[in-house]
């Protein structure tokens, strides 16, 4: 969900996103980028510049990848020795008329460009100059220019996924202050250090500390706790900026640029070696499939985080599935009876540890999450089709990516996933959805029936609504129904989608209000909605 990877960021990126970035250097590094502060060449007097600095002791390599939303993919990108630094213009106005994307810093790459070149962290494929996947897990600096949005642009430095050499975004062409609107982002205070021992991955031949990686980015964790406390103005996780008084998402008016500085990261503690995760079960030759008639008491589920009272809840809510949005349901003590279903959230967690343990504690396993998302996934339908034959292996029962928005759209972004999976030959057993609702009215359900249908229509196909609620985000902060208007639409709702015998399974969005307002569950307490949701049979 949008809303996963922060409310604010959801906002920062889809108005001005994670868990984007971009800059008109498409063709050569000539175009617009400098070493060692000369300007960059001037674009029109609209256009935004980004600076890059490396006061790191080794060599970077400037990675970017954008949002699925017509931001151009920059190629020519800087490499940059230790005390250089590059500018670069961003195409704001050509194109889709926005760029929204992030940059984040490629550490201990070698080899030969366009083969085996490959990246120790943040590594985006064989190009030095340029990404062609997604990166790997590493700190990032996410922005939102955006020429129709008064308040552009936006910005944040996100710890979601990992955390390597630190990140600090001050803007050009004003005083920042200390806080509020032009204020620096993140911290240039070395962060390994304070890095859990089972999350920090380390240099094989020389055990130099090399990133620290978040074991659930959709949950307070030890992690996430420790950046906080080191770097508070930077996202230690997905809903960091649903934190009252967090100070993560920023926006700047005045600015001419921005300046993205990657700090040196010092010596931290070596960790304890883990225990390796098992690898991938064996692939199966047959798939089971539920029919269209799938019973309603084994369609209910609730999406949850391992927030106090969250097995409780979840025991006391009559749901017969959950899921976490990662590979294991570690955190959470699973009820007798009550189905736990991993997924696969992004293109980092396509690894043998996560596959395997996918293998083993599910039995249907959900594909990537929300990958048309500024800071959720943000994968191409390209990139998730390569790496598709990896989840397939696992010999689960396989849904596609879930989409935040757009599953009926020709040529959008599951449309174009769907045909390529066609193309290819790859397994889709069945289709995803998430929906949030802006009318709180009884009209609701109707409005969601709708949505699904038109789906299923598309593709013929099983659909799991994974994510739903009633949750207002065309404003500049998410709005919530009231308590009577929520547990109205549960009622609706459920009634509804029992009545689908093509909708397999629901979960709502959220169990606890840990995680989102509209849980339905404080601590292990049932409020109104979660009393509606847990008569349900």
């Amino acid at each position: 969900m949008r809303r996963r990877t922060s409310f604010l960021l959801a906002l920062l990126l889809v108005v001005a996103g994670v868990t984007g970035t971009a800059l008109l250097m498409q063709n050569q590094r000539s175009d617009g980028v400098s070493i060692a502060g000369t300007p960059a060449a001037e674009a029109g007097a609209a256009e935004h510049t980004v600076t890059f600095r490396n006061t790191t002791d080794s060599r970077i390599w400037i990675g970017s990848t954008v949002n699925a939303d017509g931001s151009a993919e920059l190629t020519g990108l800087p490499t940059l020795d230790p005390g250089q630094s590059a500018t670069v213009t961003i195409p704001e106005h050509s194109g889709a008329g926005h760029w929204r994307g992030k940059f984040f810093a490629r550490e201990g790459c070698t080899g030969e460009e366009g083969s085996t070149f490959h990246c120790a962290v943040g590594d985006c494929g064989p190009y030095a100059d340029r990404c062609s996947t997604g990166e790997q897990p590493t700190g990032l600096a996410e922005f939102n220019f955006d020429p129709k949005d008064s308040l552009a642009p936006w910005y944040n430095v996100s710890y979601v996924n990992a955390v390597a050499s630190p990140i600090t975004i001050t803007p050009d062409g004003v005083t920042p202050p200390e806080t509020g609107e032009c204020a620096s982002a993140g911290c240039a205070e070395e962060l390994l250090a304070a890095c859990p021992a089972d999350n920090l991955v380390k240099d094989e031949a020389t055990g130099r500390p090399l990133v620290c990686v978040n074991p659930n980015r959709d949950a307070k964790t030890p992690y996430s706790d420790a950046l906080a406390e080191k770097c508070p103005t930077a996202y230690s996780w997905s809903k960091h900026d649903a934190e009252q008084g967090n100070q993560v998402v920023y926006q700047c008016r005045q600015c001419t640029g921005m300046t993205v500085t990657f700090h040196g990261t010092g010596d931290a503690a070596t960790p304890a070696d883990g225990n390796a995760s098992p690898p991938p079960g064996p692939a199966v030759t047959e798939q089971p499939r539920a029919g269209g008639g799938t019973p309603a008491a084994s369609r209910k589920g609730v999406a949850l985080n391992p927030v106090a009272g969250a097995a409780e809840a979840l025991a006391d809510s009559g749901s017969s599935w959950y899921y976490n949005w990662a590979s294991s349901t570690d955190g959470v003590t699973r009820p007798e009876g009550v189905e736990y279903v991993p997924m696969i959230w992004g293109p980092g967690s396509v690894t043998d540890a996560e596959l395997g343990r996918a293998a083993k504690e599910g039995k249907a396993l959900l594909g990537f999450n929300e990958p048309d998302h500024p800071g959720q996934a943000t994968m191409s339908p390209e990139q998730a089709l390569d790496l598709w034959p990896r989840l397939e292996s696992t010999g689960l029962r396989l849904g596609a990516p879930a989409v935040a928005s757009g599953g009926d759209v020709a040529d959008g972004w599951l449309d174009r996933f769907m045909k390529g999976a066609e193309q290819r030959g790859l397994r889709v057993d069945f289709i995803p959805l998430h929906w949030y609702g802006a009318d709180f009215g009884p009209d609701a359900a109707h409005q969601l029936r709708g949505y699904l249908q038109a789906v299923h229509d598309r593709y013929k196909k099983p659909v799991w609504l994974t994510e739903y609620a009633l949750i207002d985000f065309s404003r500049g902060t998410p709005r919530y129904p009231s308590e009577q208007e929520q547990t109205a639409f549960v009622r609706s709702s459920t009634e509804m989608l029992n009545g689908l015998d093509f909708v397999e399974r629901y979960a709502w969005f959220a169990l606890s209000t840990g995680t989102s307002p509209t849980g339905l569950y404080d601590g292990a307490a049932a409020n109104a909605s979660g009393r509606a949701y847990r008569e349900v049979r």
